[in-house]
């Protein structure tokens, strides 16, 4: 195995604004496609952010925002809906990775890996489901690295039917409880946007604002690692427990260490 295999450099961002970090990443993808990085994995937290993704049938706001829309400015047509948003100090935007609405926010940890997927997946060209199955373990082992117990992961009948967007959960009292999400996007030989763990025990209330992934609230709830535990987690713990993981499913013997990389600012 190589060197650059068994390597990845980890850049901890801390909290940014999703815009300036989806424009790293897309210079990370372009350094990553020549061989002038290797393997790459940004740990980052954003503001208050909704963001739509590739599936628009997915994209969908919920009935508690257009109601709240309606009862300030009269009518829930988009530009209303932009507007309440912004006077919220809620961003708003769109990506390109697959999947559909989601609301990111402190205390969700965001990761985006930065990957040559064939070194992953040990398949010679692009294999979406075997590279989702990747980041279905990684999201598996982090969980239960932090304590989470009895977790269920999409599976490969379920990506071929397109019925994933669950991704991890668990079930408690007959619910279906979301614990994290991902949303990749392919370029050529390389894999990058990631995943989400809901960690801290409020970070899942934004949410509310959306339909997660094309999912209403009475489908599919939220659920984060502190309210299952019923303990704080810190950082240490999700960085660790995520580490771990990567280390399983990707195959890395060593993160190297690079927090003082210049993030571009989102305006």
């Amino acid at each position: 195995m190589s060197l650059e295999d068994k390597t990845v450099t980890w850049i901890n961002l801390g909290v940014q604004p999703y815009d300036g970090v989806m424009r790293l990443q897309d210079a990370l993808v372009k350094l990553r496609k020549s061989d002038k990085i290797g393997d790459t994995i940004l740990a980052v937290q954003h503001p208050v952010t909704v963001n739509f993704g590739h599936s628009q049938k997915d994209n969908q706001f919920s009935d508690l925002l257009l109601s709240r829309v309606r009862e300030r400015y009269g009518s829930e047509d988009s530009e209303n809906v932009m507007c309440y948003l912004s006077d919220e100090g809620i961003s708003f935007c769109h990506s390109d990775r697959g999947g559909g609405a989601t609301v990111f926010a402190p205390g969700q940890y965001i990761f985006y890996p930065i990957v040559k997927h064939s070194a992953i997946t040990k398949r010679p060209a692009i294999d979406i489901g075997a590279y989702k199955s990747k980041i279905y373990g990684v999201l598996f082992d982090s969980l239960t690295n932090l304590g989470v117990r009895g977790i269920n992961v999409s599976d490969q009948q379920q990506f071929r039917d397109r019925n994933e967007r669950r991704d991890v959960w668990i079930i408690r009292d007959g619910k279906t409880l979301k614990m994290g999400s991902k949303g990749i996007k392919f370029t050529r030989d390389v894999a990058y946007h990631g995943f989400a763990l809901y960690v801290d025990a409020d970070c899942v209330k934004p949410n509310e604002i959306v339909n997660q992934c094309g999912y209403t609230p009475d489908e599919v709830a939220l659920w984060t690692v502190e309210q299952e535990l019923g303990r704080k987690i810190k950082p240490a713990e999700v960085y660790d427990a995520v580490k771990k993981a990567f280390s399983a499913h990707f195959r890395y013997d060593e993160f190297i260490e690079n927090p003082a990389l210049e993030v571009p600012v989102c305006r």
